[in-house]
């Protein structure tokens, strides 16, 4: 049985797009994930509690502060050697969390997120890093 040239490129075409659409669906749904660029922190307060980064030495220069539940991006100050991780208790004290080395020039940059809560002296407060 010979098929005709009109009906191969028709079968051609319908299963290249049964093949194609998985994966251009599969694309469309994934969230973008962007890399900090070259000299750029961010900070996400995922506790209860806001927090912020210290950029030790620049004079103690920090980030604004994130509120529960938000992040903020911030350029790495200039003579940066570490980044310290801070939340703040209700009253506006804060308390120390820990810190990393880092610079300006890292490149990419840094995501920090904060969890758990300040409850119980911030028993359960903690942080992680990453350079996606």
């Amino acid at each position: 049985m010979k098929i005709s040239g009109v009906a191969r490129r028709a079968v051609v075409g319908i299963v290249t797009t049964a093949v194609l659409t998985p994966a251009i669906v599969t694309a469309a749904a994934a969230p973008a994930v962007a890399a900090m660029g070259k000299g750029r922190a961010q900070i996400c307060s995922q506790g209860d509690y806001p927090s912020q980064l210290e950029f030790a030495g620049t004079g103690g220069f920090s980030s604004f502060i994130a509120a529960a539940g938000t992040c903020v991006k911030v350029d790495i100050p200039a003579g940066t050697t570490r980044i310290d991780v801070v939340g703040s208790w209700s009253n506006g004290s804060t308390f120390n969390m820990g810190g990393f080395w880092a610079s300006a020039q890292d490149n990419p940059g840094w995501k920090v997120y904060t969890f758990g809560s300040r409850a119980n002296s911030a028993a359960t407060a903690s942080w992680r890093w990453n350079r996606d």
